[in-house]
């Protein structure tokens, strides 16, 4: 057996190419990496002796990496092995294991598995230099709080869906503060009314809303028709929108058909990464008659007909259960907003 120099004479400061490589070396690479062939049969095939086939292999990947700071020449011995697919699984498990352990080793092994890469074939790639343990503890860690985290999302996403779907007094609530105070510091589809009453709100109607037919949104919403004093109200909350983007807005119409519509303007507060909507508007008199809510994408300043459906609902007469506040059970808004 070759006597082996220490790893400073053996390993070049400065690495070698492919192409500069000797002629056997080079060879012994090829016929290892493109063919999968081991140090035995390639021993049989030249017909020298299987350390010599070992030892040139190992010369050739030294030659390939990096200068071997901190990394024995027993070492890059060892990696040449691993990265040339020369062990057994328990000789690929130690190496595995040292790599884990070693920052110089992995790094000397990631740099010469790029210069042995163009040499492996397509079939046969190179094993992968495994991180460190801290980082992959890290990372496991990392898909723990992601996946907490995804399914604290969830979870909320389904209790807020109940209480959108399901909070009719909250929606009465924000209706009857809205309407007294004004309105001034919440989005509207059309102007607040300023005349302050301290009548009960009364439910006229109701929609719940989602997405059209079809459509793989997951949008959904609720919608109610509110009457206080002489004064009509709308108000709307969704949840599952996409964020509003510039050129575009949502809007609220009433409608029967695509050509027997009203547009009652814009939600003027856009929706953010929450997806959130949340709306309180007057209705002028004469909106009674449309059987339907729309909430669209608009991108046009004066649409004349729906844009882009998101939401849509049937506009129907409250549960006796609902009532309005004061649990008064309203008459059946008469296939749309009633009028006061």
């Amino acid at each position: 057996m070759t006597l082996r120099g220490a790893p400073a004479a053996r390993v070049p400061a400065v690495m070698a190419s492919l192409e500069s490589l000797p002629a056997d070396q080079r060879a012994v690479l090829q016929l290892l990496l493109k063919q999968g062939k081991s140090y035995e049969e390639l021993s049989a095939l030249l017909r020298i002796d299987t350390t010599a086939v070992r030892e040139r292999a190992h010369d050739a990947v030294a030659a390939l990496g990096p200068e071997s700071a901190g990394v024995s020449s027993d070492r890059t011995d060892e990696i040449a092995d691993y990265l040339l697919g020369q062990q057994s699984a328990s000789q690929r498990a130690a190496t595995r294991e040292y790599l884990e352990g070693s920052a110089a080793g992995r790094a000397w092994a990631r740099t010469t598995a790029g210069t042995l890469k163009p040499l492996a074939g397509e079939d046969l790639p190179l094993p992968d230099i495994p991180a460190e343990r801290a980082e992959v503890d890290e990372a496991f860690d990392a898909l723990d709080r992601r996946t907490a985290r995804r399914d604290e999302v969830q979870r909320s996403s389904k209790t807020g869906s109940l209480l959108l779907l399901g909070g009719l007094g909250i929606v009465v609530a924000v209706v009857l503060i809205l309407l007294l105070s004004g309105g001034d510091d919440d989005p509207d589809t059309a102007s607040t009314p300023q005349t302050q009453t301290t009548a009960t709100p009364q439910i006229l109607g109701q929609a719940d809303l989602n997405p059209p037919e079809g459509s793989d949104d997951d949008a959904d919403g609720v919608a109610f028709v509110v009457r206080q004093g002489g004064q009509l109200g709308l108000a709307i909350q969704a949840q599952g929108l996409a964020r509003s983007r510039e050129g575009s807005a949502y809007g609220v119409w009433l409608s029967n058909s695509p050509g027997n519509s009203r547009f009652l303007g814009f939600i003027q507060t856009p929706v953010g990464e929450n997806g959130t909507l949340q709306s309180v508007s007057a209705l002028e008199q004469g909106t009674d008659g449309f059987r339907e809510l729309l909430l669209t994408r608009e991108s046009q300043e004066n649409p004349e007909r729906p844009g882009n459906v998101v939401l849509r609902g049937q506009i129907a007469a409250p549960s006796p259960e609902a009532g309005g506040a004061g649990g008064a059970t309203p008459a059946p808004p008469g296939g749309g907003a009633q009028t006061a």
